[in-house]
């Protein structure tokens, strides 16, 4: 009987609960569910129907990129490598860089001062170090101030999955969504989770066309790091540097800041230094990158620029790459004392090297072993298990070394970053890491001819040069 009892009473409670319910649900409807996070797109997914795209875009996308249409409001081309600061001073810390010869998309145009978006981050560059500036509403390749220069209208004839040729692979240095076409206000193609890697077919002054996981779309350079190439003969990888010559020092001279009129001293350097130049300016200085910006050196401090004369263009003893990058000095601890020793060491085992066409060179077979028997002092390293070890300071002459090597034709089969962040004395993802096991360079002389390479040393100074030979 209790139990009866019991089960009657489960009844009746159960159909006021449905009463209730039934009486209650208009209300809940109105109150916020939590999103199901399954069907959030996920990286390399297509976000819409490619066949019904351009028809029907995706309104979200839209109204990001309408947002970012309004933010920006001139576009202009970066005069010099430009040190990105995250507020309007010198004084304020860096917040990226800008290469020589990229698009600038101005959010705030000032005299002094113009605020910008790189694609990473948004910050501040020095306005009088750019060029070119233009309305955005001045279409590429069509009309523009007067002021402005007109850019050629890209051949995106080729930009099809059905014609996609495989020329550069790099990495996205954030999240980002593919365009449809080379505009942020087209529909978006798919999703790219940060550190993934894309394959580049083809690259359009500030974007490249990509394909990722059987997807296809454009992307801004600016979203993409760690580039190398997959045809030897694709073309210049963006970012990468293009000097005009080496510049040897007749005296000792003082590398000051370009974007702030040499308010800055960067670095003295010795007499006799060789350093990679810029184009000379209407003020005769010679602007040159400096770690992750651009310094300049005087006309007068300059006794002798060798040309860097085009790879296809040269003849035997013509120099047709060259990279420089700096090192600390009169740090008196035994450490980097090794690590300095170490620069010296691994750059002359390097320094004079012929590599003939077509041949494969393994830099630790140059460089290695890494130890005390070959030479090497105990200095900092950047390992997550040691602080410091023997051959420390060999990677430096290795990026330097690399950073040389793609300015031109040859492959390089493989290379390791030190990490995602980067390495100070260079821009980020132009890094090229040493050490044990996989950890070194594989690079292959695709050049018609051989060539030579040597390096030039004074303290706190090292410059890589490749000459046809």
């Amino acid at each position: 009987m209790k139990n009866t009892g019991f089960a009657r009473w489960m009844s009746g409670f159960l159909c006021l609960l449905i009463f209730v319910g039934g009486v209650f649900a208009p209300a809940l409807a109105n109150e916020t569910i939590p999103e199901d996070t399954s069907a959030v797109p996920q990286a390399g997914e297509v976000l819409e129907d490619p066949a019904t795209m351009t028809e029907q875009p995706d309104a979200q996308a839209e109204a990001a990129a309408a947002e970012q249409e309004d933010a920006v409001k001139a576009i202009a081309t970066a005069g010099v490598t430009l040190k990105v600061r995250r507020e309007p001073s010198s004084e304020s810390p860096g917040s990226g860089s800008i290469p020589e010869g990229s698009q600038v998309y101005i959010l705030e145009l000032g005299d002094t001062w113009s605020k910008v978006d790189t694609g990473r981050t948004i910050g501040y560059v020095q306005t009088r170090l750019l060029e070119n500036i233009r309305d955005k509403s001045a279409p590429e390749g069509g009309a523009a101030p007067a002021a402005a220069q007109a850019t050629e209208t890209p051949n995106i004839a080729g930009d099809s999955p059905d014609t996609f040729v495989a020329k550069f692979k790099a990495y996205a240095y954030q999240s980002f969504v593919a365009r449809a076409d080379m505009d942020e206000r087209s529909s978006s193609r798919f999703k790219v989770s940060k550190y993934e890697e894309v394959t580049v077919g083809a690259v359009h002054g500030e974007w490249s066309y990509i394909r990722y996981q059987n997807s296809y779309g454009y992307v801004r350079n600016a979203a993409l790091f760690k580039w190398d190439r997959i045809d030897p003969y694709a073309g210049d990888i963006p970012g990468a540097p293009k000097p005009v010559g080496l510049a040897f020092l007749n005296k000792s001279a003082n590398i000051r800041s370009y974007e702030d009129n040499g308010a800055e001293l960067l670095k003295t350097v010795n007499p006799g230094s060789a350093v990679i130049v810029n184009t000379q300016d209407d003020l005769g200085r010679y602007p040159l990158p400096y770690w992750r910006t651009t310094g300049y050196v005087d006309t007068d401090d300059v006794s002798y620029v060798m040309p860097i004369v085009p790879w296809d263009e040269a003849q035997s003893g013509d120099l047709i790459s060259a990279m420089t990058t700096f090192y600390a000095v009169g740090v008196h601890t035994l450490q980097y004392q090794g690590r300095n020793y170490n620069i010296y060491l691994g750059s002359s085992y390097i320094s004079g090297l012929v590599i003939q066409p077509q041949e494969t060179i393994n830099i630790y077979n140059i460089m290695g072993p890494y130890r005390k028997s070959s030479g090497y002092h105990k200095a900092p390293i950047m390992s997550p298990s040691a602080l410091w070890g023997y051959g420390g300071g060999t990677c430096q002459v290795n990026t330097t070394l690399y950073n040389t090597l793609i300015q031109v034709p040859i492959l390089i089969n493989w290379r390791k970053v030190h990490a995602n962040v980067g390495i100070y004395y260079c821009p980020v993802g132009f890094d090229a890491a040493v050490g044990g096991g996989d950890i070194t360079m594989i690079f292959t002389n695709t050049l018609p001819y051989a060539v030579r390479v040597n390096f030039f040393m004074t303290d706190g100074c090292m410059t890589a040069a490749l000459f046809r030979v």
